[in-house]
C-alpha cells in the first residue's frame, strides 16, 4: 500500500490542475465578438428635392388637360318608340329641353323641362311626363303619355329632320300642330283646332313641306319652325 501513495498523490495533481485550467478557460470572455455589423453610413441628401425660394409660388393640384364631357349643350333626337306606333323627338338647348310624341290622333302630347348633365327631366299637360338619359348620340328613357308608358331609345337628328311646331289664330280660335320628321325624312303630326279648350281633340296634321317650312289647313297657311330647347313653347 506505500509503494502506491507517491502515484496515488501525482494523479490527484494532474486532476486537479485539469480542472483549474478548465475553470480558468470558462471564466475568461472572449475577446472576439459573437457577431459584428458595421454602422450605417448615413445617407447624403437627395438632390432630388426642389429648392423654393421666396418668391416661388406655392404648389398647387393641377386639373386634367381637359375634362370628359358626356352630353352636349344643344342636340336634337328623334325616333319611333316601343310600341304604340308613336314617334318622338327631343330638342335640347344649354340647359332646357322640349319634347313631343305623336301618332297622328291618338297618343299626342308636349313636354317641357330640362336637361342637366346627361339627365332629361320633363313634364305636360293631363301627368304626362318624360325621364330620360342623352348624350352625344341618343336618349333613352320612358314617357307617359295619355296614361300609357312608353319606352324609347332615338338617335341624334340634323336639320331638317326634328321638331317642328306651328300656331295661328283663326276666327278667335288657336290651332297649334307639331311635326316630328325621321332621319329618313318620314313624318308624322297632329293638329289641336281649338288648342285652348279645355280638353281639345287633336287631328293628324296636313302634310309639312319642310323646305318652305309650311303646312295648309284648309285655307289657312301654317307656318312651321324649327322647335329648339327655349325657341318653341309647346304649350
Amino acid at each position: 500500500m506505500k509503494r502506491n501513495t507517491p502515484l496515488i498523490t501525482l494523479l490527484t495533481g494532474a486532476a486537479l490542475g485539469v480542472i483549474l485550467l478548465i475553470a480558468s478557460m470558462l471564466a475568461t470572455p472572449s475577446k472576439a465578438p459573437t457577431s459584428y455589423s458595421a454602422p450605417a453610413t448615413p445617407a447624403p441628401p437627395s438632390t432630388a428635392v426642389a429648392q423654393l425660394s421666396p418668391e416661388s409660388p406655392t404648389p398647387t393640384a393641377t386639373s386634367p388637360a381637359s375634362a370628359v364631357v358626356t352630353a352636349p349643350a344643344r342636340a336634337d333626337y328623334a325616333g319611333e318608340v316601343q310600341g304604340g306606333g308613336a314617334s318622338v323627338a327631343i330638342s335640347i338647348h344649354d340647359g332646357q329641353a322640349i319634347a313631343y310624341v305623336c301618332n297622328g290622333s291618338v297618343i299626342e302630347a308636349w313636354y317641357k323641362g330640362t336637361a342637366v348633365g346627361g339627365v332629361l327631366i320633363m313634364t305636360g299637360k293631363n301627368h304626362a311626363h318624360l325621364s330620360a338619359i342623352y348624350d352625344f348620340s341618343k336618349a333613352t328613357g320612358d314617357i307617359l303619355a295619355h296614361g300609357t308608358d312608353y319606352r324609347f331609345s332615338v338617335s341624334v337628328v340634323h336639320k331638317p329632320s326634328g321638331l317642328y311646331q306651328a300656331i295661328a289664330v283663326v276666327r278667335g280660335a288657336t290651332i297649334k300642330a307639331g311635326w316630328i320628321v325621321l332621319a329618313d325624312g318620314t313624318q308624322v303630326g297632329s293638329l289641336e283646332a281649338d288648342a285652348d279648350a279645355a280638353a281639345p281633340s287633336a287631328t293628324r296634321a296636313p302634310a309639312l313641306d319642310v323646305a318652305a317650312g309650311t303646312a295648309r289647313e284648309g285655307s289657312t297657311v301654317l307656318v312651321a319652325k324649327p322647335v329648339s330647347g327655349v325657341t318653341g313653347s309647346g304649350f
